[in-house]
């Protein structure tokens, strides 16, 4: 399957979920190196989702997937049966695994919480100026800003506040589109999730 196929797919699945908060699409973080193919809140918990099309090369999926487990509460592949019996094989057990086939959805493996995040890429991962609002840091470069707050808070603390600002930031936009959900997920629904709420009808 093509990886817009399997976006429209895990999209349409956590949309019809009760417990799904606030989902979107493309997330950059790690300081810019990476991006999240989708991200979701699940009962307030913060998920990443790498995809893997049949298309996709996975060479570099550990080194990707280290970078998600330093930064969200739970992370998945969602791969094709083309590349399935690699990605078990590449996966740490604590990443979960969907296969994604033209019937739908199914989780091969149940993903465990990661407690040991990183604060500095936590921190990173929400914009400087909700940084500065929040703790009222000033500094010169965003990553001085997150060492400072990161000396000051507890970890809990900070992940507590990133799971905040994506419920905040996303959770409006994912509810309209759970509110206008027919039975399945257009390319413009796709698009809309890629931008931030206030790029929205601009």
């Amino acid at each position: 399957m093509k990886e817009i196929d399997i976006k429209r797919m895990l999209a349409y699945h956590l949309l019809k979920e009760n417990t799904t908060q606030a989902i979107f699409f493309e997330y950059s973080f790690h300081f810019g190196r990476r991006r999240a193919d989708l991200i979701s809140a699940e009962n307030g918990m913060i998920v990443g989702y790498e995809i893997k099309s049949a298309f996709d090369r996975i060479d570099r999926l550990v080194e990707q997937l280290n970078s998600y487990t330093q930064l969200f509460d739970y992370v998945y592949v969602v791969c094709d049966s083309k590349n399935i019996n690699a990605i078990r094989k590449l996966s740490p057990e604590r990443v979960g695994i969907y296969l994604c086939t033209p019937a739908g959805l199914k989780k091969v493996r149940k993903a465990k919480q990661i407690k040991n995040f990183d604060s500095i890429t936590t921190l990173d991962a929400v914009p400087m100026d909700c940084l500065r609002r929040e703790f009222k840091i000033v500094a010169r470069s965003k990553l001085e800003v997150c060492e400072r707050i990161s000396k000051i808070y507890k970890r809990e603390e900070i992940k507590l506040f990133f799971r905040q600002y994506i419920i905040q930031k996303y959770g409006a936009q994912t509810a309209h589109l759970q509110g206008e959900l027919s039975g399945s997920i257009m390319l413009d629904d796709v698009y809309s999730l890629s931008l931030a709420p206030n790029k929205l009808g601009t």
